[in-house]
């Protein structure tokens, strides 16, 4: 197959000529008319044309300087044009076989019609995003991004490539340093995407070729140092002439040291200050601004009047300024990087653990594979020490797994032959052989992996509001910056000081703590919860949380343990144990539901038989039932029974309400229009029901507990914990209803549960909680999920969620307050350039060094 993450350009080392065109539809401009010419050639004729020499074997058309070549079944086929290798090659290497006729398929027909095949002489589309391409001819790369240092910087580098032909999508993940690229690899490729990004001014790596150092990180550790050691002379120098301590060497001297000032700011910004520069100037050729126009113009504005004031023979110069406002704010981005390093730690972590190599075993030989390409039923072995990037089932070997990276939860596990070991988990024992249990693509640690993904692309309103104002700020900082000096020259203040305010203003106003003040602080908040077990699908849901005013809880699976085991078996006098066993266990053979699968364990522990119902229906919320020997059996609860018109003898509903009082599950059995047993189930209250509902009644939250069980059991176990408010017999919609009516009350809901059986439940709540969540995980239709089973978790996401709007709004407050008093003193012209440098420098530390306390938090 092709691969779908690897540049499939490798596959053909022949193929050099990337120009070329494929003349195909030169003869007409109308492509369909060319697919309907060709649908009506025979593939023997096709075939035949297409084995000549000199013509395409794709088209049969010349293949001219056309270097495309192809090497399949042992020849090498030349094309006309990279659209036409790439169509044969998809169509050469399907799962079932090459088709008779390459032309006679859907996917060229689609080809031609997209413009892969398409005319020399015809304009390319506008924009690869407004036609719909076929799956087949979309890949996907993910990049690492060094450079970025504000939220301007991602919108610069998502615009300039959403413009690029042959990008489908482009998605920046500004404090991940990631981009996800959807392309046409034949009309780009990861190559020319990265050269892309270089001419902006940033580093770029494809993801699986960095290294995991942090390349950004070194060359501003050096350029800091550098540009430190020669701020330092150019403050001393300045400091001494300032001072009056050479005002006897007289003023023509004094001039004199002026050159070395020169040389040394001159070295600060055209080695400290050249990234700042180049990104600004590919800024400027793009039509917008960042961070890096305001200090690139401070700085070049300082230094620019420095070399006028020499000219004229001034001593009053800025070079000082112009090197210290690089120095500082080269300081400033490298704290935040190591922050930013910090904070995303985990999500990188998973990132290449995600893209970790699998160790295949094809006939007793080992080979590796990327996870994307391993398949159900691959034989995959993980050794004492690894971590497995797939989910798999043990075939071969017993050993102890660490699961804490998924959950948070360091307790070995003991896992043997038939259990999962899921994506993610660390070997601590013996090597073990394992059957992937889905496609690598597919496994837990790729879920999560998108989910977290899909997460940090997200933001919420506070986040969108930031957003908006850092950029109208930065153009607004522009504006007021030239008002401030065309007034002062207006008024009569000389140049020297109408360009210093101006430069203040510039600088103290300058939004970088605003823009990093609420995605650094989701970033966090996203990756410390991570370590615990918990991900946050929405970030939306950190804002909505502490909110919350009531909470729903499932019981089944989510305040039990819902590993139901068959506790009592009931049957009327002259109706064996053995032949309700058979009964059922005919009409539940087919059904995945735990109770089913008690009853028919229970069955094969008796070593009974019985005949698979052909026609077993089940009724949602209610039962099952089914034809058994030619008689119509029931299996469920009162409501299913009731539904048939058929009887409970009194003696078993009596039996049934004293199971139900101790808080046991019951299910009839029926046949011949009467109940002719029962079933009980026992489930255990899990061990950390009781403090986490006492510490969500002492939040001040009103606690809800439903089930689809019996209105008896439910309300046993509601006492057991102590919950006021219940509802048995539930069926799916009916708890909706219930988060709807709370709704309706005016109270903010959040609801606890499996995450796919309760998923209208969870989605309707203004929070949804998915609780022990390992498998489908994309499946799940809440905002939170929490991977173990530990309900004191859900706690654990109500403190995150309080916890991360503390922490934005305190950073946003700090932002405001540090600008809401700095501008007015930079226009009343109480700071100069180093002072607001300073404050600006102190206002990025104060938004870091807050937000770095959710990574402390435990």
């Amino acid at each position: 197959m092709l691969p779908i993450n690897g540049n499939w350009k490798n596959c053909v080392p022949e193929w050099t000529n990337w120009n070329s065109e494929c003349p195909l539809l030169k003869r007409q401009s109308d492509p369909h008319r060319n697919c309907r010419e060709m649908d009506e050639r025979s593939a023997e004729t096709a075939h035949r044309r297409t084995s000549d020499e000199g013509k395409c074997r794709l088209c049969g058309l010349p293949v001219g300087r056309s270097t495309a070549r192809l090497s399949w079944n042992g020849n090498t086929h030349s094309f006309c044009c990279r659209g036409c290798l790439f169509v044969f090659q998809v169509l050469s290497e399907r799962p079932e076989g090459p088709p008779s006729d390459f032309l006679d398929t859907d996917l060229f027909r689609a080809a031609a019609a997209a413009g892969v095949i398409r005319n020399y002489d015809d304009p390319a589309p506008e924009s690869s995003k407004k036609v719909c391409y076929p799956k087949e001819f979309v890949q996907e790369c993910h990049l690492r991004v060094e450079g970025m240092w504000c939220m301007a910087c991602a919108f610069l580098i998502e615009e300039v490539l959403r413009k690029r032909e042959g990008i489908v999508g482009v998605e920046v993940l500004f404090f991940s340093d990631l981009v996800r690229i959807q392309y046409l690899p034949h009309r780009t490729s990861p190559e020319l995407i990265l050269k892309e990004i270089t001419k902006l001014g940033y580093g770029a790596f494809l993801f699986e070729d960095d290294s995991g150092g942090s390349h950004e990180k070194k060359d501003l550790l050096v350029r800091l140092g550098v540009s430190s050691i020669l701020t330092m002379n150019i403050m001393g120098i300045s400091f001494v002439v300032y001072g009056g301590f050479f005002r006897e060497l007289g003023e023509k001297a004094i001039s004199s040291i002026s050159y070395p000032l020169l040389v040394l700011c001159t070295g600060v910004l055209l080695y400290g200050g050249l990234p700042i520069l180049k990104r600004a100037a590919a800024a400027l050729r793009h039509r917008t601004a960042s961070m890096d126009t305001l200090i690139s113009i401070g700085s070049l504005s300082a230094y620019g009047y420095s070399l006028f004031s020499m000219s004229q023979g001034s001593v009053h110069l800025y070079f000082d300024t112009a090197a210290m406002l690089i120095t500082l704010v080269l300081l400033g981005r490298f704290i935040e990087l190591h922050a930013r390093d910090r904070v995303t730690q985990g999500i990188h972590e998973m990132h290449l653990l995600a893209r970790q190599k699998v160790r295949l075993m094809l006939d007793g030989r080992e080979r590796w594979a990327a996870p994307d390409l391993v398949h159900a039923g691959d034989l995959i072995q993980v050794r004492k020490g690894e971590r497995s990037a797939v989910d798999g089932r043990i075939v071969c070997g017993r050993t102890m797994v660490d699961e804490s990276f998924l959950t948070g939860e360091s307790r070995p596990l003991r896992k043997s032959e038939g259990e999962i070991i899921t994506g993610g988990s660390l070997l601590l024992g013996n090597t073990v052989e394992m059957h992937a249990v889905s496609e690598g693509s597919s496994s837990t640690l790729s879920q999560m992996m998108q989910i977290l993904q899909d997460a940090l692309s997200l933001k919420d309103p506070i986040e969108l509001f930031a957003d908006r104002v850092t950029r109208l700020a930065v153009p607004a900082v522009l504006l007021l910056a030239s008002a401030t000096a065309a007034i002062l020259v207006a008024a009569g203040a000389t140049w020297s000081d109408s360009l210093l305010r101006a430069v203040t203003v510039l600088v103290i106003a300058c939004p970088c703590a605003l823009g990093i003040a609420t995605p650094l602080a989701r970033v966090a908040s996203l990756g410390s919860a991570r370590k615990k077990g918990i991900l946050i699908a929405k970030p939306g849901a950190l804002e909505r949380a502490r909110d919350l005013q009531a909470i729903v809880l499932d019981k089944t699976g989510t305040v039990t343990e819902g590993r139901f085991g068959l506790q009592h078996m009931i049957m009327e006098e002259g109706t064996s144990h053995e032949e309700g066993l058979v009964r059922a266990c005919s009409v539940e053979s087919e059904s995945e539901h735990f109770i089913a699968r008690e009853i028919l364990e229970k069955a094969k522990a008796l070593s009974l038989t019985w005949v698979k119902c052909k026609h077993a229906e089940c009724v949602e919320g209610q039962g099952v039932c089914g034809e058994d020997r030619g008689k119509e059996v029931l299996v469920g609860n009162r409501s299913h029974i009731g539904s048939r018109g058929w009887s409970i003898h009194p003696a078993l509903e009596r039996k049934a309400t004293e199971f139900e009082r101790a808080g046991q599950t019951v299910v009839f059995v029926a046949w011949d229009g009467r109940a002719r047993g029962l079933f009980s189930f026992g489930d255990t209250i899990r061990e950390a029901a009781n403090g986490t509902i006492a510490a969500l009644r002492s939040r001040g939250l009103e606690v809800w507990l439903v089930s689809g069980d019996s209105q008896e059991t439910t309300a046993a176990v509601a006492r057991g914990l102590g919950i006021k408010n219940y509802a048995g017999q539930a069926l799916p919609m009916d708890k909706v209803e219930i988060v709807r009516a709370l709704q309706a009350a005016g109270k903010r809901v959040g609801m606890v549960g499996d995450g796919i059986n309760d998923a209208a439940g969870l989605a309707q709540a203004d929070v949804g909680f998915a609780l022990a969540a390992k498998s489908n995980l994309l499946q799940q239709a809440s905002d939170v999920t929490i991977i173990s089973a530990d309900l004191k978790k859900v706690i654990d996401a109500l403190d995150f969620s309080a916890f991360h709007n503390h922490v934005v709004r305190q950073n946003l407050f700090f932002s405001f307050l540090y600008n809401g008093i700095g501008i007015p003193l930079a226009l009343s012209g109480y700071l100069n350039p180093v002072l607001a440098i300073l404050a600006m420098f102190a206002s990025s530390l104060t938004v870091i060094g807050n937000t770095i306390r959710i990574t402390r938090r435990k």
